[in-house]
């Protein structure tokens, strides 16, 4: 079964948020973030082979940056590659030149997610970044010892990781320990659609001038039960107390649908069923170990991240992971109203 097909039958399928004691069973067994694996293999240099890796940038924060890797649809048939994986790269890596404050390595394969020993001239490991920037779902078809690593990178050396759109879904549904590192999973997701958007924390880094109360159109991710208010400190939601209204003017063919408004507003109805307790995050951040994760669901389509409230919430984003800036992330308990 591909990523698309199992989603779907997550979406239509009863699960714990359905129930509210069922969900607060499963959050308060998520209320601390377990270590990752002891690690297995560390490596051991070799004093006859000095490593070299030239410092291009010195002075700099160095972020890896990978979407939709190639070990991902090489591998599966029938599996999905973002259109707007190529335009979010860039993105990212011109806004960190714009800035000054990072330099991004781009990829399209896992082959830096190592700290084992690379003796090739400038060949890097994770151990020459700051942080991860990783967008896409994928099947996540690294080796065990890849999966320590990254997750060693960030928990044990206090590196950052910065999750784009899907990327809590897809390979992070079988691989627990990278799932409770971002914080929730993705269970189900909307269609492109312009949904109500607030913003729950203004102070945080890159919210400054954002408005506090926006729509926008995007593909949302809807969490599972591991997702929890006791670990996670949501930045942006999606606006339950809006929905009613939104649905009620919801015009198919302009959210680019061919299905009458009335079978498009059944799709959505059904959709925000998921979770009746109205709380839908979209971007939050928290601490894993001593590192520091932050989670977008932005960026599906391929120019949402063209757009300057975007770019400046991402901007702040990364700063904030690759810990150039600081914030408060103590978890909040949802500030909303169970919908309908």
């Amino acid at each position: 079964m591909d990523r698309r097909e199992l989603l779907k039958g997550l979406a239509v399928t009863p699960f714990a948020p359905r129930a509210a004691d069922a969900l607060a069973g499963v959050q308060a067994t998520n209320a601390t973030t377990p270590p990752p694996p002891e690690r297995t293999h560390p490596p051991t240099p070799d004093p006859a082979r000095p490593r070299f890796v030239e410092d291009t940038w010195p002075g700099k924060k160095k972020l890896l940056a990978i979407a939709d890797a190639d070990v991902w649809y090489n591998r599966q048939r029938n599996s999905y590659h973002h259109d707007a994986s190529s335009h979010t790269l860039a993105t990212i890596e011109r806004l960190g030149r714009e800035s000054g404050d990072w330099i991004t390595v781009i990829r399209t394969d896992f082959k830096l997610l190592t700290k084992d020993i690379n003796y090739g001239r400038n060949a890097r490991t994770l151990d020459d970044f700051d942080a991860v920037f990783f967008m896409g779902g994928g099947s996540w078809e690294i080796t065990d010892e890849q999966k320590d690593d990254l997750l060693s990178f960030v928990h044990d050396d206090g590196k950052g990781f910065i999750g784009g759109h899907a990327s809590n879904g897809g390979g992070c549904i079988v691989w627990r320990e990278y799932a409770e590192m971002v914080g929730g999973d993705l269970v189900a997701e909307f269609p492109s659609i312009t949904l109500p958007i607030v913003v729950e924390d203004p102070a945080f880094p890159g919210l400054k001038n954002v408005p506090r109360e926006f729509s926008f159109r995007d593909q949302y991710t809807i969490l599972g039960p591991n997702f929890s208010r006791d670990i996670d400190r949501v930045i942006l939601r999606l606006d339950s107390s809006r929905f009613a209204e939104m649905l009620a003017s919801l015009n198919a063919e302009k959210e680019g649908s061919k299905m009458s408004d009335e079978a498009y507003r059944a799709r959505i109805t059904k959709l925000i069923g998921v979770r009746t307790d109205g709380d839908y995050p979209i971007v939050w951040a928290k601490k894993y170990g001593k590192g520091r994760v932050w989670y977008s669901t932005f960026g599906h389509i391929d120019t949402s991240l063209d757009d300057p409230h975007l770019q400046q919430i991402y901007t702040g984003g990364i700063r904030w992971a690759l810990g150039l800036l600081d914030a408060d992330i103590t978890p909040r308990p949802y500030p909303g109203k169970p919908y309908p």
